[in-house]
C-alpha cells in the first residue's frame, strides 16, 4: 500500500504518498488509512488555528465515501 513506507506513523501527513485507487485496498488497508486521516485530522484542528490542511478533508472525505460504498455492498442480514 502506497504510504506504508512510514511505517510506525499513526498520521497521514499531507506530504505524504496517498492510493489514487481507493477500491483496489483491502478493507484492513482502507480502515487502517481512514484511522491514520481520522488522527491527522485531529492533530491539525487542535495544532493550527486554520483547521486542517485541504488535501487531508479531502482524503478524510474519499475514505468515507470509499468505506460507506463498501458498507453498502454488504447483503442485508435475513431477519427469522
Amino acid at each position: 500500500m502506497p504510504g506504508a513506507a512510514e511505517g510506525a506513523s499513526t498520521h497521514l501527513d499531507p506530504a505524504q504518498d496517498f492510493p489514487t485507487e481507493l477500491p483496489e485496498l483491502t478493507l484492513e488497508q482502507l480502515q487502517v488509512l481512514h484511522s491514520r486521516a481520522c488522527l491527522q485530522l485531529e492533530r491539525e484542528y487542535l495544532d493550527s488555528p486554520e483547521g486542517a490542511h485541504p488535501v487531508t478533508l479531502d482524503r478524510h472525505q474519499d475514505l468515507v465515501a470509499e468505506l460507506h460504498t463498501r458498507h453498502s455492498d454488504l447483503p442485508t442480514p435475513a431477519h427469522p
